[in-house]
């Protein structure tokens, strides 16, 4: 049997077992067989109900967004493939012969940039100049003692 992408999953209610499917590229009818696959997921199963805004339908045309039951448990982002007798299915496009397409002409060279001056390679070792602190700043000290209402509500 060949299969033909028809959806996507977009929620499962595990709960009560249902697939909410967005038909992207076909429709759906009760009846059909369905492939669901995923990263993690292939279940095959016969469409036994459709729903769509919680009333059944028998079937659901491209674009809208329907509830199925399903056996097992699905994923969002997994696709959904109705499978189809291989005499039903789509013919295959005919590929017809291109002509070669000619080359485009070469792109002229571009002129080469100047080489940036070179900086002369710092020292090993070389300290950076300090800078001077204003006269009128006291120098910090490394911790700062917590204040005393702290130290009380701490014991």
């Amino acid at each position: 049997m060949e299969r033909k992408k028809v959806g996507e999953v977009f929620h499962f209610f595990g709960h009560i077992g249902v697939a909410a499917i967005k038909l992207t590229d076909g429709s759906l009818a009760v009846g059909d067989t369905v492939q669901i696959q995923g990263p993690t997921t292939n279940l095959e199963q016969p469409v036994d109900s459709l729903q769509i805004e919680h009333g059944a339908v028998s079937n659901a045309a491209q674009g809208q967004e329907v509830g199925m039951k399903v056996r097992d448990r699905v994923r969002e982002k997994d696709f959904v493939y109705k499978l189809v007798p291989p005499s039903e299915a789509a013919p295959a496009p005919k590929t017809t012969a291109r002509k070669p397409v000619a080359k485009a002409p070469p792109k002229k060279a571009r002129p080469k940039k100047r080489a940036a001056k070179k900086r002369p390679a710092k020292k090993r070792g070389a300290k950076r100049p300090t800078r001077a602190r204003k006269a009128s700043r006291a120098p910090r000290k490394k911790a700062r003692p917590s204040s005393r209402r702290s130290r009380r509500r701490s014991r």
